[in-house]
């Protein structure tokens, strides 16, 4: 099973990585929707990320900043595309997303549900 998580997380990486450098079309309907998306982007890859290792997630140093730094590239190579921009919040919303799944994973015990 634990292939399969590490699929799927490789697959987000892949697609978030994808989706971060491709160019706009237009721009967001809903005010700060970007945000949302960053928080719900990272929420989901860090639970794919805690499935994909062997002990939890919380104490893996690597993983999480494995995590944070590919948080950071993003903005980073954002910064440097003329039809994309970096900004601080997404990365802060990115944050927000992997310490909410570090929150409430222990307490719901998330990795003995599956």
């Amino acid at each position: 099973m634990i292939r399969i998580y590490r699929f799927v997380f490789l697959f987000l990486v892949l697609f978030i990585s994808y989706a971060a450098v491709t160019p706009l079309e237009g721009g967001a309907s809903v005010a700060n929707l970007d945000k949302l998306l960053h928080f719900s982007a990272f929420l989901i890859l860090t639970f794919f990320m805690d499935l994909s290792i062997k002990k939890p997630l919380i104490s893996s140093k690597a993983a999480l900043i494995f995590l944070i730094l590919y948080a950071f590239l993003i903005e980073l190579v954002q910064y440097f595309l003329s039809y994309r921009s970096a900004e601080v919040f997404d990365f802060i919303s990115d944050l927000l997303g992997i310490l909410v799944y570090l929150y409430f994973a222990p307490k719901i015990n998330i990795r003995h549900m599956l």
